[in-house]
């Protein structure tokens, strides 16, 4: 006779932590075969990229070189607990960079630690009280390359549960439009320029104002606009200006109007010609003695 052996297992069924972070979904019963491979069942899912927590906090607008805080806050915990992490991450969460951690725990019968802070490059801040449901950071000296995604994870411990909550904010960081450096530039082949270095994001508008007062476009048949996106600057270029006098270079974005001025004047503009002049000469001496030549040649073939 043969005898079959069932195996049964019984699992605790467990709804995890909830919608504010992690879940786990389990059946409560699984039956086997002796002998046989059995599947026990376990789903779960966590915070990801997608996931927003008690809520999407939206875009944060900083300025470059200025401080922004981001704004984190979660449920407070209800009673006494075992521990509290706060993470503050860059990217996405799976392979993201780790840019503040804080850490305070409950030692048994001598009360909280103090807390453990671990600051990238010092510029982090945390200024709300996570005992009080506040999880919210400063951060010092913007640099453009913060733009990015910006992932808060608070990590509740009471006793064998955890609760985790996640909130994702999008952190873009402008520049104001800047004028760098406005200067007169000589070239032996395109002349004597006007050029205008603007430092903006997003990327700003360039407008010319002449001796005359009259209005230039950045792209017209005297001017140019190039960019460098990756110093973010705008280049604006008045070829061969003409009128001698006060030129004006106004940069325009969102964010700010930026006018400096520069002044053109007729000693440019004869400093130049006699460069000019200057280089001809090489070969005008060649044409003459290139016409010399011919002309021997001929009374010499005569």
């Amino acid at each position: 006779m043969l005898t079959v052996l069932f195996i049964i297992a019984q699992l605790a069924s467990t709804g995890g932590f909830g919608e504010s972070g992690w879940s786990m979904e389990t059946p409560e019963e699984v039956t086997g075969r002796e002998g046989k491979v059995t599947v026990l069942f376990c789903k779960f899912t966590h915070p990801h990229p997608g996931y927003k927590g008690q809520g999407d906090s939206g875009a944060v607008i900083g300025v470059k070189g200025d401080s922004v805080t981001l704004s984190c806050t979660f449920e407070p915990p209800q009673r006494s607990l075992s521990s509290l992490t706060v993470l503050w991450m860059k990217r996405n969460p799976h392979r993201a960079s780790t840019v503040f951690n804080y850490t305070r725990s409950l030692v048994s019968g001598s009360g909280y630690t103090d807390p453990v802070t671990v600051s990238e490059g010092d510029r982090y801040e945390l200024i709300g009280n996570p005992i009080q449901g506040n999880a919210s950071l400063r951060m010092r000296t913007l640099q453009l390359n913060d733009t990015d995604d910006y992932f808060c994870h608070v990590h509740v411990r009471n006793g064998s549960q955890e609760n985790v909550t996640q909130d994702v904010i999008r952190l873009q960081v402008v520049v104001p439009a800047t004028i760098l450096d406005l200067s007169i530039v000589s070239n032996d082949v395109t002349g004597e320029s006007i050029v205008c270095r603007v430092e903006a994001v997003p990327p700003a508008n360039i407008t010319w104002i002449d001796p005359e007062g009259s209005s230039v476009p950045g792209n017209s048949t005297d001017t140019t606009v190039t960019q460098d996106p990756e110093k973010h600057q705008i280049i604006g270029e008045f070829r061969n200006p003409i009128l001698r006098g006060t030129y004006s270079c106004v940069a325009v974005n969102e964010h700010k109007r930026d006018v400096r001025q520069i002044h053109l004047t007729a000693d440019n503009y004869y400093s130049n010609f006699i460069i000019g002049m200057f280089c001809l000469i090489p070969l005008v001496k060649f044409l003459l003695l290139l016409i010399t030549g011919i002309i021997l040649f001929i009374k010499i073939t005569d």
